[in-house]
């Protein structure tokens, strides 16, 4: 898959990526920035958002009230993915790449 980035600067919720969901295994690699000072979540929904924007989301494990740049991996199947930045105006940054076959 080609790396994906989705950014958000101060609070509210990103552009939402949709990875794959029938890739297996499942896998993808998100690497977060973080430029000035914001707290966020790297979340993921169940719903696809390709009939409606998702309204049920979780927080991705290792990504729940970050302040620094992280990186790390969703391992369970989802729909949808976006940062949900909860506090400060700095701007967050998320590259995302899924492994799979090509």
């Amino acid at each position: 898959m080609t790396p994906i980035t989705i950014t958000k600067t101060g609070t509210g919720r990103s552009a939402v990526m949709a990875p794959d969901s029938f890739q297996n295994p499942f896998n993808v690699g998100v690497l977060v920035t973080v430029t000035g000072t914001a707290t966020y979540n790297i979340e993921f929904s169940m719903d696809d958002p390709m009939t409606a924007a998702p309204t049920v989301w979780a927080v991705a494990p290792g990504f729940s009230g970050a302040t620094a740049s992280a990186s790390g991996s969703l391992t369970v199947p989802c729909h949808a993915i976006s940062i949900n930045v909860t506090a400060g105006d700095g701007t967050v940054t998320a590259q995302i790449v899924q492994a799979g076959v090509r």
